[in-house]
C-alpha cells in the first residue's frame, strides 16, 4: 500500500470522529446535561474536599 493512501486514510478516519465528537457535544439531547455540568463549579458545597490520594492534605491555591 502507498504512503500516500494510508495517510489519507488516517485523515479522512480523523475527520469523521471529529465529527462525531463535534456532534456528540452540541446534539440537543444533551444540553440540558451540558448546562447542569457547567454549572459545577458555581455550586456552594457544604463539604469539605476529600483528602488527596498521595496523602498531602494540604489546601492548594
Amino acid at each position: 500500500m502507498n504512503i500516500a493512501v494510508i495517510g489519507s486514510a488516517v485523515t479522512v478516519v480523523s475527520m469523521i470522529a471529529f465529527a462525531g465528537i463535534a456532534w456528540l457535544a452540541y446534539a440537543p439531547r444533551y444540553k440540558k446535561k451540558h448546562e447542569e455540568d457547567g454549572m459545577i463549579p458555581f455550586l456552594d458545597s457544604q463539604t469539605p474536599p476529600a483528602p488527596r490520594a498521595d496523602g498531602d492534605d494540604k489546601t492548594r491555591i
